[in-house]
């Protein structure tokens, strides 16, 4: 079984929380809506307790249904940034009738060779600087992560080895290759920072080609808006999560 961290009271409305590439605490600044919600936040791949682990998109899938199916609830909600997105993706395609709304954060969904053989060529050095503790902390602080969350990235992200830092990218997700997200029912929201790459924009057009997913941009934001945007994300969340929950009461 995946380790999770939880939050908030089991008997509410549960949501499933799939942080970004090595960044266990990206919803650091959403964990505030445990006052409402059951928040259950894995630690996938290559963070948290599972940083030394290389991301295998399939293995990864089956460990989140494995602790899905253990949390005995009809319906979940689901929402994923960037890696997180990604996946959530893949799990509301294999089983709709599991959830009662997505949210997908920055899923890039259109990979092209030259943009991950560029980021793959980063690898060392990115790595290299990964296991340099102030700097990770120093991330940590621009990203509003508390003392705690910035120690604990620093502390686990000396486990990130290029071949971790790599796997990001060469298993990202090709929606062009997911022919069933299109008939898919659910609720879904789709959301990027207007200062996000090109890639990003086309990712998000995408997905808003399903007629079930809304999508938006949030401006004045980057990639980290979860973390660096929190206030107007969480205004957009905060509708839409109750709009979505009491429909489903």
């Amino acid at each position: 079984m995946l380790y999770f961290d939880e939050y908030g009271n089991k008997d509410n409305p549960t949501i499933l929380l799939l942080h970004g590439a090595g960044a266990l605490d990206t919803f650091c600044n959403q964990y505030c809506f445990s006052e409402q919600y059951h928040l259950i936040v894995p630690h996938l791949y290559g963070a948290g307790k599972l940083a030394d682990k290389v991301y295998n998109p399939d293995m990864m899938k089956r460990e989140l249904w494995e602790l899905i199916d253990s949390l005995h609830k009809e319906r979940i909600g689901v929402i994923g940034h960037s890696l997180g997105g990604q996946l959530a993706i893949m799990l509301v395609c294999e089983r709709p009738h599991q959830f009662s709304f997505v949210v997908f954060l920055s899923a890039w969904v259109n990979p092209n060779p030259k943009t991950v053989k560029m980021y793959c060529s980063l690898a060392g050095m990115a790595a290299k600087m990964l296991h340099i503790k102030w700097l990770v902390r120093f991330q940590g602080k621009y990203w509003n992560y508390t003392k705690e969350q910035s120690d604990y990235m620093a502390d686990y992200s000396r486990l990130i080895t290029p071949q971790i830092y790599k796997s990001f990218f060469t298993n990202t997700l090709d929606l062009r290759n997911v022919p069933t997200y299109s008939s898919i029912k659910v609720p879904m929201l789709a959301i990027c920072g207007s200062d996000e790459v090109k890639d990003m924009k086309i990712s998000l057009d995408m997905l808003g080609k399903n007629t079930c997913c809304q999508t938006m941009i949030l401006p004045r934001a980057g990639h980290d808006f979860p973390m660096r945007n929190s206030k107007q994300l969480n205004a957009v969340l905060n509708d839409f999560l109750f709009d979505k929950v009491k429909e489903d009461e």
